[in-house]
């Protein structure tokens, strides 16, 4: 065979064998093993080789089949196994450099640079082969030894993508990004290893620059679609911009070319010249790269632009991170200066036809570009000026020119350049401040959101420059001469915005009075110049308003004068409010009243506005100084005389008549706000007069009311389309004005509400209602920015806390909601008067106040003879009698509308109703329970099962409140519960669909929670207890017999029946167990538990035995109230044996479902599930049926004992159990470890014992079984703080020892860094610590406590996360606290142990707690962690220094440590608070001649620190104890 196959290499080489026989005979030597050629891969690399350059190279013929096919030859080879292991051998075999070549022109064919050729081998083959080579070391050496043919490599690469993402197709593979980041890699690799970075720096800018910056802007542009590739779209394109900047920093920026820039730049022309060694290639790189940059042929004219305005600002902050050093400022100042020329600002100057999207990728380069300048500090204004002549401020103040001669207010970039343009240099832009104010903020016309915070940003920057420099007035008068310009007004926008009103604010806090009363003089003189052309000029009223709406934002901002206030502001400011009402406002409204003046003439409406706004906002200062400065006098005088029309207020100022302003409430929206707002003054004024309130005055609050609620009731009515209100009063207009109006009137409801009639608070409940009830009210709420609209107000004042104190208008939205509901729903209204449901309400509100809350029904009806006590009653008792209404089952549509209302009453805080209110409610959702049924649709079927259980909730909220007596006034409480539950029945088999749904356990908790707090009411009330249980028992019980008869079983009604005799059990039960002593209570209850039970059996087993599904939540709980149940039963029966009576005890009845249902609990027990109540409730199940001995006394089946025992501890070492879980089911699994304790036999408990023990061996930690010794330390934990007594008690403290030695062995195996060691150590740490503090009196050899210091000692602090430090932390001193305070003979002898530990946390806590060096990675503000473990430190001290007799002699030892140790590190502040608040106490301990000793034997250094410790406790601690010592017994 071997003669046969040597022939092959002849043969592929023979020019007589047919080219496609050729590759058939290369495939099959390569691939057969019994094919001998001597080197054959190499023989065949360089035969597929030889033949790709022959074809290549025109010297070889070949069709095209046949070049495929040696491709796809070559690329097997490339990417086989056989190669790969050959290579790991070492084998050396090699690819001819030619190939590299040819595969590089191949490629360029297919980047659409040329012409193709006629055989065109597809590229995917092509990028495989090339893949191939450059991810084998060995191969890769064609490319990596001639440079020029990698970087030949990376540039077509780039460019084939470049043409990929031009031609917008999908990019279904990753093969071209994953060979280009292959390339990127290899010439990285490269770059670094270049000595000549003067080459690097030819090649990067030569051939690459230009299509490293086209690609990187085609991938950060592109528009990526839903085919392409998701890794291509989410990581390699980010992948491969990175490494284009990282090629580009280190190939153009690299740190040898500093001087070459410095040379070029910094250098003058004649002064410049060739130092010895520089390249002449590299005299002018600057200019290299902005010649690349500049060739828009390259990039394309469309795309030139983007590309450039993209590169700049990634170039410049390469160049700033290489070379941006203190003496290298001015450099950088120049490379922008450079850059910026190349943005192209100077072309679209000269371009009169250019439009603002030509400047759009200039202008965000630019803002990119003085970002950089601004960050890295390149402009230093006193070094520019000094040194440099100001060449930068020059610069900057021609950029600045350019940018408001060009203005773009359109855009936001432009806002942002003029920002970092102000934060550079104020008197950059102070030439040109009244065009900036102009253009940037008054003229400017900005509607878009971004830039609209653009502009925000500018001017809150432009307010806070001028604040710190204290000339918030010289931008005032701008402002204020920029406004009184002619101007298309019309079209300007409100001065001030929400956020420029907030930033407003925070300035006139900052800057003196004087000058906020400048502003105010400046405001006020401007609008006297423009009063004498206001008349008829509605451009002129219009600068009036919008001077008026400044002032009123600067007034309203301002800070307050106060008593303290020199006199000079204050008698000014009494001048300038004089001035403000005598030149300003008197003038307004006379020139308003003129007879020239028409009721619809524009300038008198805005004149009138004006008016408005200063007299309010006249009124506002003035009452606000008279409150808070006593030195102020109100220039204002007296109020004017009260009119006599009877809706009319006092007037604000007395030169002005009220009625004047009357009529111009309809005419504009902005003055019937300020009147509203004047109106609500003046009641402000009225109420805080002091003494009774006069008629008249009574009668003018009602009458101020009802105007401000009337005043906007028709722009409220028709505001659908209303938009939202920043707040501010100068954009209220009359798309605003509704809001604005609602605003005023839901911000003063507290003085309104009093002093409406009922018509109005109707209007305002129905607003709120209609607002809340709109299906798309939470999506309308959600406004942008900060705009108010009439839905989110009206969601304001529903979660409000003061509306519940609003008890009219909170009653008028609950009546105005149910009228809804009943509207829209087609509920039936129970038959029971208005007038009756009032008469009851305020009887109970009568005995309420009288203290009676327990009276009886009849007592209470009696004392009011209005209506007959039967005949009250007798009303009530038909509406809630078994004559309900007929069901009504309700569309999907209705259902939304009804969930939506019952979500709005649940916010409407139910439990402060007024007792009448209360009882319509309660009413009202009687009525819906009795009357919803569900669709047989399953969709409509859960959604009316949400609304019973939102009924069923508020009925529970009723109930728990505190008019919940009240409703038993309506019926009996047997009536109301067979009322309220017998609807349920008939609709069983309706809501079958939804019992799989989890609506369905959530509808059973709701009635659940209902009748658990129903039933308790009734049993806590004592009145006719028994009867009305009793009845709903029979209703129960017939309920059950109905069911049977029947004969089809619905398993839906045996749950509802399960749910409600487990609660009324359960409620029973825990009433007996509460008055046990109650003989009479006692029997009673005793009878009825005895029906409870014969009833809730069958129950469960029909239920059961059938297959019924119900919740795990709700299962669990009713069997083990049934158990419970009988066990208070057979309790009364073991009392009546105690007291001589029969001798006949009965067993529990229902062992087989007890025990079932057992089993069912342990075996879900160790689930996977993140339910805590289910857990809560399968523990506490555990713990009933542990009390019940008969049930868990044999070890042997699959419910004793040891059977639950051995669940529980696969529950705590489950891995899903985390501490959290544990800590929060502490009690449950307390509760069960008693019970299982006290319930077993000695053998049982021994085997529990023995359990614990052995899961506390070392050995388990060796076999792997890591999370058996988890479980067991917290089980001998919680067994520990069981109250045990007996020979169980005996039996835990005699294993005490072994205990103690079996957690040393573990804290000493978990230091040894395991995975699980800080578990493992916190967990025993944990149960050493309870063990000791438990064990007082009982633990009497010392010896066993002393082992705890050496556990102590062998736990490590360092290299711990600082949750897990913390942890291990607390865990040690508690163990300390617990010998300390728990076995203080122990400290006798081993006080030097404990010292020895403590300090180990001393040390370790001021290590954690010092201030981090200069480089380090940490915050400045130390954790909260660290700090906790200082305050425990400084505690454990405290209680160290009360032990003086055990702790004096170590005490000048401990404080030596700690001031060697101070004297290494520098602590944080909070931390060396709490250790030397600590150290003081122990100082206490020390003597005199411990002084002299610490003194002596401390260093230099050291002692110095002591020096100042002793000195700092001698003047703050020692002389506070002793002046308390002196007053001490």
């Amino acid at each position: 065979m071997a003669a046969i196959y040597s022939g092959i290499h002849q043969k592929i080489k023979s020019a007589k064998t047919p080219w496609g026989d050729k590759l058939k005979l290369a495939r099959f030597a390569w691939i057969s093993h019994q094919c001998f050629l001597p080197n054959k891969e190499q023989v065949l690399v360089d035969w597929v080789s030889h033949a790709l350059t022959g074809y290549y190279s025109k010297k070889l013929l070949l069709e095209d089949e046949i070049v495929e096919g040696l491709w796809i030859y070559l690329d097997d080879i490339l990417h086989s196994v056989k190669l790969q292991k050959l290579l790991e051998k070492g084998k050396i075999i090699t690819i001819r450099a030619t190939i590299a070549q040819i595969i590089n022109d191949r490629i360029w064919e297919h980047s659409g640079k040329v012409p193709l050729n006629d055989c065109t081998v597809s590229v995917t083959t092509v990028l495989s082969c090339c893949q191939g080579i450059l991810t084998s070391p060995a191969l890769s050496i064609i490319y990596t030894s001639k440079w020029e043919l990698l970087v030949d490599l990376l540039c077509k690469l780039s460019i084939l993508l470049c043409s990929r993402l031009k031609s917008q197709e999908a990019l279904s593979t990753t093969q071209l990004f994953d060979v280009l980041l292959l390339t990127f890699e290899q010439y990285l690799v490269i770059q670094r290893q270049q000595h000549n970075q003067s080459r690097v720096f030819l090649q990067v800018c030569g051939p690459l620059l230009q299509p490293f910056l086209l690609l990187r802007h085609l991938l950060s542009s592109r528009c990526w679609m839903s085919e392409d590739e998701a890794t291509v779209r989410q990581h390699l394109s980010k992948e491969i911009c990175n490494q284009i900047q990282a090629a580009l920093h280190s190939g153009l920026f690299h740190a040898d070319f500093l001087n070459y820039y410095r040379e070029e730049l910094l250098q003058s022309d004649g002064l410049q010249q060739q130092k010895m060694g520089f390249s002449k290639a590299l005299a002018a790189p600057v200019e290299m790269v902005l010649l690349r940059l500049a060739d828009a042929d390259f990039f394309g004219p469309d795309l030139h632009p983007a590309i450039v305005a993209g590169s700049v600002p990634l170039l410049f902050r390469l160049c700033l991170e290489s070379y941006c050093r203190d003496e290298n400022h001015l450099l950088g100042f120049h490379i922008f200066t450079r850059f910026f020329d190349s943005l192209g600002f100077q072309k679209l100057k000269g371009d009169e036809a250019g439009e603002s999207a030509d400047w759009n990728p200039g202008l965000l380069a630019l803002d990119q570009l003085l970002n950089s300048i601004l960050s890295r500090n390149i402009y230093n204004i006193a070094v520019d000026k000094i040194r440099c002549g100001g060449v930068q401020f020059t610069f900057y103040s021609r950029v600045a020119e350019m940018l408001l001669t060009y203005p773009l207010p359109a855009t936001p970039t432009w806002f942002r350049c003029l920002k970092t343009l102000i934060l550079l240099n104020h008197l950059i832009v102070e030439p040109n401040l009244d065009d900036l104010v102009s253009l940037a903020w008054i003229d400017a016309d900005v509607n878009d959101s971004r830039v609209k915070r653009a502009q925000e940003a500018l001017l809150s920057t432009l307010l806070e420059i001028y604040t710190k420099l204290r000339q918030l007035p010289r931008l005032f008068k701008e402002v204020l001469a920029v406004v009184s310009r002619p101007a298309a007004d019309e079209l300007r926008q409100p001065i001030l915005s929400f956020g420029l009103t907030k930033q407003l604010c925070e300035c006139l806090l900052e800057v003196p009075a004087s000058q906020v009363l400048d502003i105010w003089d400046l405001i006020l003189k401007s609008q006297e110049c423009l009063m004498p052309e206001l008349a008829g000029n509605s451009d002129m009223a219009l600068k009036v308003l919008s001077m008026s709406t400044l002032l009123n934002s600067v007034l309203f901002n301002m800070k307050s004068l106060d008593s303290k206030t020199p006199a000079p502001i204050v008698l000014r400011t009494q001048l300038l409010m004089d001035k403000m009402a005598r030149v300003v406002v008197m003038p307004l409204f006379r020139t308003a009243r003129s007879p020239d003046c028409h009721d619809s003439s524009l300038w008198a409406e805005r004149a009138m506005s004006s008016g408005l706004i200063l007299s309010y906002t006249w009124v506002e200062v003035d009452h606000m100084l008279k409150l808070n400065c006593g030195k102020y006098i109100s220039p204002g005088g007296e109020a004017g005389k009260i009119d006599g029309e009877e809706w009319n207020l006092h007037c604000p100022l007395p030169q002005v008549g009220w009625g004047d302003r009357r009529l111009m409430v309809e005419a504009s929206g902005q003055s019937s706000h300020f009147l509203q707002l004047l109106a609500v003054q003046e009641m402000k004024k009225i109420m805080l007069q002091p003494g009774v309130r006069t008629e008249m005055e009574e009668a003018l609050l009602r009458s101020a009311a009802l105007f401000i609620v009337q005043s906007g009731k028709t722009a409220v009515k028709n505001a659908a389309e209303a938009q939202g209100w920043d707040g501010e009063a100068g954009t209220i207009n009359d798309e605003t004005y509704a809001v604005a109006h609602w605003h005023l009137v839901t911000s003063n409801l507290v003085l309104l509400v009093p002093y409406l009639p009922k018509e109005e608070l109707t209007y305002v409940a129905d607003v709120v209602m209609r607002n809340l009830l709109l299906r798309e009210t939470r999506e309308a709420g959600r406004d942008p920015g900060n705009s108010l609209s009439i839905p989110t107000m009206c969601e304001s004042l529903l979660n409000s806390t003061l509306l519940p104190e609003m008890q009219p208008l909170h009653r008028a939205i609950l009546l105005v909601l149910m009228e809804r509901v009943r509207g829209q729903v087609s509920v039936p209204e129970l038959s029971v008067p208005t007038h009756i449901l009032e008469q009851l309400g305020d009887r109970d509100d009568a005995s309420q106040g009288s203290g009676n809350q327990q009276s009886s029904t009849s007592e209470s009806l009696v004392s009011h003879p209005v209506l007959p006590q039967g005949s009250s009653l007798l009303v009530a008792h038909n509406a809630l009698s078994v004559n309900r209404p007929a069901f009504l089952a309700l569309s999907e549509q209705q259902l939304d509308r009804l969930l939506r209302s019952l979500d709005i009453l649940s916010a409407l805080r139910l439990d402060s109703l007024s007792c009448t209110d209360h009882l319509h409610c309660f009413l009202f959702l009687v009525s819906l329970v009795s009357t919803l049924k569900p669709g047989s649709e399953k969709t409509n079927a859960s959604k009316c099962l949400q609304a019973l259980s939102k009924c069923y909730f508020l009925l529970t909220i009723l109930q728990t409140g505190t008019k919940a007596n009240v409703v038993f006034k309506l019926a009996h409480a047997g009536d109301i519960l067979v009322t309220v539950t017998a609807p349920l029945f008939p609709v069983s088999s309706e809501l079958s669909s939804c019992v799989g749904c989890p609506a369905w356990p959530e509808f059973l908790g709701s009635v659940q929670r209902f009748l658990t707090n129903f039933i308790q009411t009734i049993v806590e009330r004592k009145q006719s207890m028994r009867l009305n249980l009793e009845q709903f028992v029979v209703f129960l019980s017939n309920a059950w017999l109905s069911s049977k008869v029947k004969g089809k079983w619905k398993p839906v009604a045996e749950q509802l029946l399960i749910v409600t005799l487990s609660t009324l059990s359960r409620v029973i039960v825990n009433t007996l167990q509460r008055y046990e002593k109650a003989r009479h209570t006692s029997s009673t209850l005793h009878s009825l538990l005895a029906q409870l039970t014969g009833l809730l059996a069958p129950v469960l087993h029909s239920h059961f035995d059938r297959g019924g599904r119900l919740d795990r939540t709700l299962t669990v709980p009713c069997v083990a109230a049934l158990l419970e149940a009988e066990q208070c039963l057979r309790g009364k029966e073991d009392d009546v044996v105690s007291e001589g009576g029969s001798q006949d005890v009965q067993g529990l009845q229902h062992s087989d479902l007890y025990q079932r249902t057992c089993f069912q609990v342990l075996h879900q027990l160790t689930s996977p599930t993140d339910d805590l109540e289910l857990l809560r409730i399968q523990l506490e199940f555990l713990q009933a049926f542990c009390s019940a001995s008969e049930l868990c006394s044999d070890c042997d089946t699959k419910t004793g004992i040891i059977s639950i025992l051995s669940a529980v501890k696969a529950l705590l070492a489950a891995p899903w159990m985390t501490a959290q879980f544990i800590q929060l089911l502490d009690v449950q699994l307390t509760g069960l470890l008693q019970c299982l304790a006290e319930g077993s036999t000695n053998q049982q408990f021994y085997l529990i014992l023995k359990s614990f023990t052995q899961g506390l061996e070392v050995s388990n930690l060796w076999k792997g079984q890591h999370q058996d010794v988890v479980s067991s330390l917290i089980l001998t934990t919680l067994l520990l703080k069981c109250p045990l007594s007996g020979d169980v008690e005996k039996a835990v403290w005699f294993t005490a020892p072994q205990i103690i030695m079996a957690l040393l062995v573990l804290c000493k195996e978990a230091a040894l860094d395991h995975p699980w060691g800080c578990k493992i150590t916190l967990l025993s740490l944990e149960t050493l610590a309870v063990l000791i503090q438990q064990g007082e009196g009982m633990l009497s050899n010392p010896h066993h406590v002393t082992l705890a210091f050496d556990a102590l000692l062998c736990v490590s602090l360092d290299h711990l996360k600082l949750d897990e430090y913390g942890a291990i932390f607390r865990a040690i001193q508690a163990v300390l606290f617990s010998i300390l305070q728990s076995h203080p003979k122990v400290l006798h002898n081993a006080a030097p142990s404990f010292l020895k530990c403590f300090n180990r946390l001393v040390l370790s806590i001021m290590h954690k707690g010092r201030q981090k060096c200069v480089g380090e990675k940490a915050t400045t503000t130390v954790s909260e962690v660290v700090l906790e473990c200082a305050h425990l430190v400084e505690r454990t001290y405290t209680h160290i220094a009360s032990k003086a007799e055990e702790f004096a002699i170590f005490s000048a030892f401990t404080v030596a440590l700690y001031v060697n140790e101070l004297q290494k590190v520098t602590l944080n502040a909070d931390v060396k608070r709490h250790l030397t608040g600590g150290m003081y106490h122990l100082l206490d301990l020390v003597t005199e001649r411990d002084l002299r000793f610490l003194n002596a034997s401390l260093q230099t250094g050291v002692r110095e620190v002591f020096k100042e410790l002793y000195n700092d406790y001698t003047h703050y601690h020692k002389s506070k104890r002793q002046g308390e010592e002196k007053y001490t017994a």
